[in-house]
């Protein structure tokens, strides 16, 4: 009798395992919302402006803890936290209300979208370019988030050491977005000096090549440059993860 119990519950760990460890489904929806220009900017904006949103995006499936844990950064990170969004069009009719009733006057286009899986984790990045009317240009932004598929956790500020002194590996990976070679050639690209260059104030996410670190529009590079990042492989970087991390990434 032991024996059998002890089999079911060897089966049983092994499904939890697999079930954690399993690809994370999503659907992937085209969603489309507009309005009409409000009465404040009539006046000068132009003929052919629509405010709305336009998205793409993969939207978990389910309500696993994975699941959760990604509807609710997406949720956060689009400032319609506070409800668990099961569908493309849930999320895009929440956010088009709050848009309209705080700052209608704009057009966002983005994507959400699955860009790396593991048996151990999943990375989700939100890729948009939001455009106010009247604005001399839109901006920008590029979000990602790594989660620990066995509980959830999103794995940002858990994956490397605090003061982990990354200067060097970021130098070189900034190197590789700008085409440059020397530390002089991109002391040119940059307005921060090389000698304090400082993590992105976005959180950091791992995809198939190694840990990325995205600097915003604007934050140490003019806004032609665009959002230079930094990918270190995790062969590199290794040294200066978290044992949280270590056992994420090894």
């Amino acid at each position: 009798m032991k024996r059998i119990c002890l089999a079911m519950m060897l089966i049983a760990s092994a499904f939890v395992t697999a079930s954690a460890a399993g690809e994370l489904s999503v659907n992937n929806s085209n969603v489309k919302r507009n309005w009409a220009v409000s009465e404040e900017v009539k006046e000068y904006a132009h003929e052919d402006f629509v405010p709305g949103i336009d998205a793409t995006i993969d939207m978990p499936v389910g309500n696993s803890k994975l699941a959760v844990a990604v509807k609710k950064w997406i949720g956060k990170t689009l400032g319609v936290e506070g409800k668990l969004y099961d569908s493309a069009e849930e999320l895009v009719d929440a956010l088009a209300a709050h848009l309209q009733a705080n700052d209608p006057d704009q057009t966002q286009e983005f994507s959400i979208s699955k860009v790396y899986e593991n048996c151990k984790l999943v990375t989700f990045v939100i890729s948009g370019y939001d455009y106010p009317c009247g604005a001399a240009h839109g901006m920008p932004y590029n979000f990602g988030a790594t989660f620990r598929k066995s509980d959830g956790k999103e794995m940002g500020k858990s994956l490397v050491r605090k003061n982990a002194k990354l200067n060097s590996l970021l130098k070189a990976g900034l190197k590789k977005y700008f085409e440059v070679n020397s530390d002089a050639e991109l002391r040119e690209c940059i307005s921060e000096p090389l000698k304090s260059l400082s993590l992105p104030g976005s959180e950091p996410w791992v995809e198939k090549n190694g840990v990325v670190f995205m600097y915003g529009a604007y934050e140490i590079a003019p806004y032609a440059s665009g959002m230079p990042y930094a990918v270190i492989p995790v062969s590199k970087i290794l040294p200066y993860l978290t044992a949280e991390g270590k056992a994420l990434l090894k």
